[in-house]
C-alpha cells in the first residue's frame, strides 16, 4: 500500500497543508505501539472515546503491554486530530476548496 506520506499524498486536501509535510515523521515503533492500544480497546471505546476512564485506560495499557502515559499520548492525539479535521472541513479544504457539481449522468 505504501508508506504513512504516501497514503496521507493521496488524500484530497492534505498534500496542500504544507504543516503536514514539514511535520516529523512517525517512528514505526510509535506505529505498532498506537495499533496495539487501539486494538486493546473495545468496539464501544473505538467509537466513543470519551468513555475512556481510568480503570479502562488501566486495563487497555495491560492489554497492549504499554503504560498508562502512553494510552494517554494516544487518546490526546486523536483529540487533537479530530478538532483538526474539524477545522478543515469547516474551512472547505477537505473538500477541495470549491464544491463541484458532478457531471450529467452521474448524479445519484
Amino acid at each position: 500500500m505504501g508508506t504513512l506520506e504516501q497514503l496521507m499524498g493521496m488524500i484530497p486536501g492534505i498534500s496542500k497543508l504544507k504543516q503536514l509535510k514539514d511535520a516529523p515523521k512517525p517512528d514505526q515503533k510509535e506505529l505498532v505501539k498506537t495499533e496495539a492500544i487501539i486494538r486493546s480497546m473495545t468496539l464501544k471505546e473505538r467509537r466513543n472515546h470519551l468513555i475512556i476512564n481510568a480503570g479502562r485506560r488501566q486495563r487497555i495499557a495491560n492489554g497492549s503491554g504499554t503504560s498508562v502515559a502512553e494510552v494517554n499520548r494516544v487518546l490526546k492525539s486523536y483529540t487533537m486530530m479530530l478538532k483538526m479535521m474539524k477545522n478543515l472541513k469547516g474551512k472547505g479544504i477537505m473538500s477541495g476548496g470549491k464544491r463541484r457539481k458532478l457531471p450529467k449522468g452521474l448524479n445519484r
